[in-house]
């Protein structure tokens, strides 16, 4: 056998190894541990993604449906407006014609008198 001081230095080799294979080993399970974190959390983010992606589809959709609607009852607005202006005019013409109309039958009645 060797010396104590060959011993020594063979046990402070041997602990050195160990240190460092243990650190190895740290290390490793922590590069293991990122990769997985960081596989997790790019499926959280494309979940979160895809949620969100549809929620905006809903949200736009959801509004496209009240302009739509808010289209269609603003031109039906429009088109009982025109409805009633129309009638009313309508009503104004023939309330002049039958004027008119009076007026040549008194014209005619005074011509033939």
């Amino acid at each position: 056998m060797g010396s104590p001081q060959e011993k020594g230095g063979f046990e402070l080799a041997q602990k050195t190894i160990d240190a460092i294979r243990k650190a190895e080993g740290a290390a490793e399970a922590a590069q293991k541990s990122a990769v997985k974190e960081a596989e997790e959390i790019l499926v959280q983010a494309r979940a979160q993604a895809t949620e969100l992606k549809g929620d905006m589809t809903r949200k736009a959709r959801e509004a496209a449906a009240r302009r739509e609607e808010e289209a269609r009852t603003q031109g039906e607005a429009m088109m009982q407006t025109a409805g009633a202006k129309e009638q009313s005019e309508l009503e104004a013409l023939r309330s002049q014609a039958a004027g008119r109309q009076e007026q040549a039958v008194k014209q005619i009645l005074s011509d033939l008198l």
